[in-house]
C-alpha cells in the first residue's frame, strides 16, 4: 500500500472510531434516560445486559484505537485483535440467537470483513509497523 494511501486509511480509521465512540455514548444515554430527544439507535430486541456489553465493547474499541494510534502504543494491533474478537463473538450471538431480519448474516459477514481489513492493516502494513514498531507484530 503506498504511504499516502496508508496515511489516508489510518486517518479514515481514526474518524470511524470517533464515530463509534459517539455512537456508544448515544447508546449509553439511551440506557440511562427513559426519554431522549432523538430516534433511538438501540435495538429493542437486545436486553439491558446485551446493550451494556455492546456499547462497552464499541467504546473500548474506539478509545483503544484512537489512544493507541495517537500515542503509538506498540500493543495496539494485539489489543484491537482481542477487542474485535470479543465484538465478533457478541455479533455472532446477536445474529444467531436474537436478531430476526433476513439480512442479519450478510451484515455479520460485512462486520467480520471490516475487522479483518483493519487488523490486516494494523499487523502487516508498513505504516502500522512504523507507527507501532515491530515488537507487537507477528
Amino acid at each position: 500500500m503506498p504511504p499516502i494511501v496508508a496515511r489516508i486509511f489510518a486517518g479514515l480509521l481514526i474518524v470511524v472510531h470517533i464515530g463509534l465512540a459517539a455512537w456508544a455514548l448515544v447508546g449509553f444515554a439511551e440506557m440511562i434516560f427513559a426519554e431522549v430527544p432523538w430516534t433511538r439507535l438501540s435495538n429493542p430486541l437486545f436486553g439491558p445486559g446485551m446493550l451494556a456489553l455492546q456499547w462497552s465493547l464499541i467504546l473500548i474499541a474506539a478509545v483503544v484505537f484512537i489512544g493507541g494510534y495517537l500515542r503509538r502504543w506498540r500493543h495496539t494491533p494485539v489489543a484491537m485483535a482481542v477487542i474485535y474478537g470479543a465484538m465478533s463473538l457478541t455479533c455472532a450471538w446477536q445474529t444467531f440467537f436474537i436478531l430476526e431480519h433476513d439480512t442479519r448474516f450478510r451484515e455479520m459477514g460485512i462486520e467480520y470483513a471490516e475487522y479483518t481489513i483493519i487488523l490486516l492493516f494494523l499487523f502487516f502494513s508498513a505504516h502500522a509497523r512504523a507507527r507501532f514498531g515491530r515488537a507487537a507484530m507477528v
